[in-house]
């Protein structure tokens, strides 16, 4: 435990009650409040495809569905244990953001920076804990929000202490989703459209129908941990963490269409769309479990601390997404359509993953005490990842055939006949991914003076990547086996300089690397979905990370500022391809992200007033430029399809971002206390991809938001009520809009075009007792 102002590097912590006061329950809820740091708020649908992104390093495109095949480029952690997969908020001492390249210490995860959760522990003396409900209105939904919880702790002896907290909430939707089609068995991955006239299956219409809120999500959560302290030296601490949300859809609508002809089927027409509307043939349930067990121990040895973590990790999840938009719009799109086009058309894809991690870190830190101190470790890694994509036509097959006279050969009567699997599969591909990571890493520290104090790190580590994909395909008449494999070792470095300018300012310098690791791509290197062999393995990208800041305490106020400059090289991207819409990471050249963070925190005189400020500036820019061919989706080869230019802006993270928050606490009665807080949140616009130059997908712009928020406590002696609200002004902010190809805008018009928005606003009570 240390006081953020005392270390000499960039980190920010948020405790518990800034926390509550910002009803912040995710890692995404709290980059609203943290500058550049970002995360795109997708839905709890999105926890295994949005990238997080810290001083702007981030060149992927936004609203990605699948799990990504390349990894994190922000280390995440649950207090020392690696995190696979998302938790919620819920009895958390406090988080820490560090901001830069961490990857001395947290390795390759951690290219531009780190995340850690460090949760309530055990304590020995005596019984507490707390419940919690709130209930809440949601602005443009007909539901309402509910989440309920409660934490305990037993000490069992003065030795041996148990906490366990519980969590169950309800997030209501508030997206209204039109043109729907009724399916057989109501069953969304393999039943058919419903033949409005079954004596018709060549051509009759489909019956659609309308469904408001559907984009809620169900979350339950639980966390357990045992501490024992056979002696003061030695500390066991052995946790289990549990996780599970459950939902339809995500917060995504389309008030551009006017209305008109059903591009599905133009007989029918179908009317405008208003904000939190969106035209869709199906609805998109999701669900995801993560689980994490850990075990830690430690023993001071006097001289030092000698600790080790073991932690097991998994995520695993599905979600069911419609993908009819993209797919009539690539150039194979008949193959899913027929010719002439099934007025029926819905193209479902499952996507499931699961990632099981098993990680182990042995660390030596010494006392802070002497002019030498020093942290030396060494840590293992193994994880391996399975991604499944499955891609239906349901009703295509028995539509082609019926509107071809019967035939099912694949070319009757000048028209196209949809072959599928008898549940209605047209498409299958199995990913899977082991990876295994063997470290030692050190930082020693020398305090030259009272006031000067150098630092120096160094990572030293041996990385294996194996990746095996197979793929079958009733359209193309192909199937795939392949595996590709990636062997490094390499070191990255760090060093730093620190200088107490007064007994409570210092001023520092760091120069940091973080590093992730390279891999390959699985695809077709000929037929007509072929993609050239260019784009099969990426390398690893490195960041060099130069800083320059001062922090420290001025009259009770706490006070941090930087300057920085990231050098990233060989950026990856993880992107669909412009033409055949592939799963692919590929390298640009070089990319560059300069640009400062100002933080400060503390009382306004004696007035019971307090603030938090945070603002922040990142410039993040290619810095050369990149050409690569891609497939044209007809089985040639485009060159030049996916590039960038030199200054071309990298997508989603804002240039400017800040955050203010004001404060009123004072004593009512005896054992009474009430707290105000106000706050207001500033997002800059946002680009939801890089450029192509031939106009398969042109990048758009999301414009900048604010949002307001607050709450209002009062506590008396153990009971706590809440009033809370977040955007108050119920703003619609367009957080990223979707990927168009200028195929599915010439086939569908503003149909395709849809918006990924904020949460509207939120109004709400809360009620806590603690015991």
């Amino acid at each position: 435990s240390e006081a953020v102002s005392k270390l000499p590097f960039n980190i920010s912590a948020y405790g518990s009650e800034q926390l509550a006061q910002g009803n912040i329950t995710s890692i995404v809820g709290l980059t609203q409040q943290v500058p550049n740091f970002t995360i795109q708020n997708g839905g709890a649908r999105s926890q295994a495809s949005a990238i997080p992104i810290i001083r702007g390093i981030n060149a992927s495109q936004q609203q990605s569905l699948s799990a990504h095949y390349f990894q994190s480029p922000v280390g995440f952690y649950l207090d020392n244990a690696p995190i696979t997969g998302a938790f919620p908020l819920f009895d958390v001492q406090r988080i820490e953001v560090l901001r830069g390249p961490q990857g001395t210490l947290y390795g390759a995860g951690a290219l531009s920076g780190a995340v850690r959760v460090v949760p309530t522990k055990p304590k020995f003396d005596g019984v507490s804990g707390m419940v919690t409900a709130s209930a809440s209105g949601l602005a443009h939904s007909s539901n309402t929000n509910y989440d309920v919880g409660g934490t305990i702790n037993i000490p069992l002896s003065d030795t041996f202490a148990i906490r366990a907290s519980a969590r169950q909430g309800y997030e209501a939707g508030f997206i209204d989703q039109k043109d729907i089609f009724v399916r057989q068995n109501g069953d969304y991955r393999y039943g058919a459209p419903v033949l409005a006239n079954p004596a018709d299956v060549a051509g009759s219409k489909g019956i659609l129908f309308n469904k408001n809120d559907v984009n809620d999500t169900r979350v339950n959560s639980f966390r357990a941990e045992a501490l024992w302290k056979p002696t003061d030296a030695t500390e066991v601490s052995l946790s289990y963490n549990y996780a599970q949300v459950k939902g339809s859809g995500g917060p995504v609508d389309n008030p551009s269409f006017n209305g008109g002809a059903f591009p599905i089927d133009p007989r029918i027409a179908i009317g405008d769309l208003k904000e939190y509307e969106r035209s869709l043939p199906m609805l998109e349930p999701f669900n995801r479990r993560n689980d994490l067990a850990a075990l830690d121990v430690s023993h001071d040895l006097g001289f030092a601390t000698l600790s080790t973590t073991v932690a097991l990790g998994q995520t695993k999840g599905f979600s069911l997404s419609d993908q009819t938009v993209a797919l009539i719009g690539v150039p194979y799109g008949a193959y899913y359509t027929g010719v002439p086009a099934n007025p029926r058309t819905v193209v479902p894809v499952a996507q499931s993953d699961r990632e099981r991690s098993v990680t182990e870190e042995i660390r030596l830190v010494s006392k802070d005490e002497g002019p030498i101190t020093y942290i030396a470790g060494v840590f293992m890694q193994q994880m391996r990842k399975n991604i499944d994509i499955n891609i239906y036509a349901p009703g295509a097959g028995a539509q082609s055939a019926a509107a071809n006279g019967g035939s099912t050969l694949p070319m009757a009567l000048g028209g196209t006949y949809v072959l599928t699997n008898a549940d209605g599969q047209s498409y299958e591909q199995h990913t899977t991914q082991q990876f295994k990571d063997y470290s030692a890493y050190g930082e020693l520290s020398w305090k030259v003076t009272d006031r000067l104090k150098l630092t120096g790190g160094a990572r030293f580590f041996h990385q294996t990547f194996r990746q095996a994909f197979t793929s079958d395909s009733t359209f193309f008449f192909f199937s795939l086996n392949e595996q590709q494999k990636s062997d490094v070792s390499s070191q990255i470095f760090k060093a730093s300089a620190s200088y107490q300018l007064a007994d409570n300012l210092q001023a520092y310098g760091t120069w940091s690397q973080g590093f992730r690791r390279g891999g390959a791509n699985s695809f077709p290197l000929s037929g007509p979905v072929l993609e050239p062999m260019e784009l099969l393995l990426y390398k690893p990208d490195k960041t060099d990370n130069f800083e320059l800041g001062v922090k420290g305490t001025l009259n009770g106020v706490f006070i941090s500022a930087d300057v920085f400059y990231v050098d990233w090289k060989d950026p990856q991207i993880d992107l669909l391809t412009p033409f055949n819409l592939t799963n692919a990471v590929v390298n640009a050249k070089g990319a560059t992200s300069k640009g400062f963070e100002v933080e400060a925190r503390g009382p306004i005189g004696d007035s019971g007033l307090s603030f938090n400020l945070g603002f922040a500036y990142a410039k993040a820019r290619l810095s050369e430029n990149f050409s690569l061919p891609a497939g044209s989706g007809a089985g040639t080869v485009v060159p030049n399809a996916i590039l960038g230019s030199k200054g071309d802006r990298l997508p989603g993270a804002p240039d400017w971002s800040g955050s203010f928050t004001l404060n009123y606490k004072t004593n009512l009665g005896a054992n009474g206390q009430l707290l105000i807080s106000g706050g207001v949140d500033y997002r800059g616009s946002t680009l939801n991809a890089l450029e192509t130059p031939d106009g398969s997908a042109i990048p758009r712009e999301a414009p900048a938001s604010t949002t307001l928020r607050g709450n209002v406590s009062y506590t008396y002696q153990d009971w706590t009520i809440e009033l809370f609200g977040t955007n108050l002004t119920d703003e619609r902010s367009v957080i990223s809009y979707a990927r168009r190809t200028a195929s599915a805008v010439a086939k569908l018009g503003t149909w395709s075009d849809s918006s990924l928005v904020s949460r509207p606003r939120e109004v709400g009570l809360r009620v806590t007792r603690a015991f």
